[in-house]
C-alpha cells in the first residue's frame, strides 16, 4: 500500500512528491498522458522540437526565482529574450521593463523530466474511480489496475477533481468554483524563410485570435522559420470540441498570412488544451475534503500565477500532510 498516492504528474504533483518522498514516505504518480510536466511539453514536428504548452518561462515569485537559478546552472534554462507584448498589431510591440523570459534548450519537457527523476511515476493510467475505505483509498484505473493509498492528493484541474470525487462528496464540501479558458496551439513551419521579428516572443493582450506567438526556430533550429501561436480562450471556446480542427486551422492560418505576411507553410499541427489557464483561483493554496481518509487537492487553480502558483500548490499540500503525520493521535 501506497502512503500517498498523487495522481497527475504536473509541477504542483511533481513538487508535492518530491517532498513527501524526501521525508521517506512511499510515494507514486500517476498520469493519463503518455509524458510528464502537464503544460510543459515539447513535441518533435519536422525534426524539430517544439514548445507547444509553455512557450517560454518566466519568473512569478520566489519559487520560480529558485529554481530558474538552479535550472539555468544547469543548463536547463537560458536566457531568452526581454518580455514583449502587443494590443491587437505586433507592429506595435513595446518591452515590458524588468521583466524577462528564459527558454529551455532541450524544451520544457526536460525540466519536468529533470524534477521527477528520483520519483514513481506511472504514465499512460487514467483514474476512473476513487473509493474511500475505512482507512485508505482503491483507485481503479482505465487500464484495470487497482491501487490502494493511505492518503491521495489530486493535482489536477479543478473540473477533473470535481468528476473523480462526485459519487462521495457533497456539493456543500465542494472547492470554490474556479473557470478556464482553454487554448489551441498552432505550430507552424515555413522551412528557411527568413523574417526578421523584432521580438522572440510575444504576448497580445487584445487580439481576438492569439494570446501569445513564439519563434520557436530561433530556440534550436535557427535556420527554420517556425512558430508556435497559442489562441485566446473565447477563439478556442468556440472550436475546442470540433472532431476535425482542420478547418480552424485553416481559418488560423489564413489570420497569420495577414498579420505577417506569410507565404503558405510547408506544414502545420494543432493541438488543443482544454484547461490551459485559470481564469480565477479557489484562494487556497491546496483543498482539503471533509473525508475520514485525507483526501487533497492542489495546483495551479488554487493560488493561481502560473508556474509560481502549481509550484506553491504543491509544496504546501506537501507540507499540510507530513505535519498531520507529525501530530501526536488522540487516545
Amino acid at each position: 500500500m501506497l502512503d500517498v498516492a498523487i495522481i497527475g504528474a504536473g509541477l504542483a504533483g511533481i513538487h508535492c512528491g518530491q517532498q513527501l518522498q524526501a521525508k521517506g514516505l512511499k510515494v507514486a504518480l500517476f498520469d493519463k498522458s503518455r509524458g510528464i510536466g502537464g503544460r510543459l511539453a515539447t513535441r518533435r514536428v519536422a525534426d524539430q522540437s517544439l514548445d507547444h504548452g509553455l512557450s517560454y518561462w518566466e519568473i512569478g515569485g520566489e519559487h520560480t526565482a529558485a529554481l530558474t537559478k538552479k535550472l539555468t546552472a544547469l543548463g536547463l534554462l537560458q536566457s531568452w529574450s526581454v518580455a514583449t507584448t502587443a494590443s491587437v498589431d505586433p507592429k506595435d510591440w513595446q518591452t515590458l521593463v524588468g521583466e524577462h523570459r528564459w527558454m529551455a534548450p532541450d524544451g520544457m519537457t526536460a525540466i519536468a523530466k529533470y524534477l521527477a527523476q528520483d520519483l514513481v511515476i506511472h504514465r499512460g493510467q487514467q483514474l476512473t474511480t476513487l473509493q474511500p475505505m475505512a482507512n485508505h483509498w482503491v483507485l481503479t484505473f482505465a487500464q484495470g489496475e487497482t491501487v490502494t493509498a493511505k492518503q491521495v492528493v489530486l493535482a489536477l484541474p479543478l473540473p477533473q477533481v470535481i468528476t473523480l470525487t462526485y459519487s462521495f462528496i457533497t456539493v456543500r464540501d465542494r472547492p470554490p468554483e474556479v473557470f478556464y479558458d482553454p487554448a489551441l496551439s498552432l505550430m507552424v513551419g515555413y522551412g528557411g524563410l527568413n523574417l526578421d521579428f523584432p521580438w522572440q516572443g510575444l504576448h497580445l493582450t487584445k487580439h481576438p485570435l492569439w494570446r501569445t506567438i513564439s519563434r520557436e526556430g530561433e530556440k534550436r533550429s535557427p535556420s527554420n522559420m517556425t512558430l508556435v501561436c497559442q489562441t485566446t480562450g473565447s477563439f478556442a471556446s468556440a472550436y475546442l470540441d470540433r472532431a476535425d480542427l482542420a478547418p480552424v486551422a485553416s481559418q488560423l492560418l489564413e489570420n497569420l498570412q495577414t498579420l505577417f505576411h506569410l507565404p503558405q507553410p510547408l506544414w502545420w499541427q494543432i493541438h488543443r488544451w482544454r484547461y490551459a489557464i485559470p481564469k480565477n483561483s479557489s484562494g487556497q493554496a491546496y483543498y482539503r475534503f471533509s473525508t475520514s481518509v485525507p483526501l487533497l487537492a492542489c495546483g495551479d487553480w488554487c493560488f493561481g500565477h502560473g508556474i509560481e502558483g502549481a509550484i506553491a500548490s504543491g509544496l504546501a499540500t506537501a507540507t499540510f500532510l507530513l505535519d498531520s503525520l507529525n501530530k501526536p493521535t488522540l487516545p
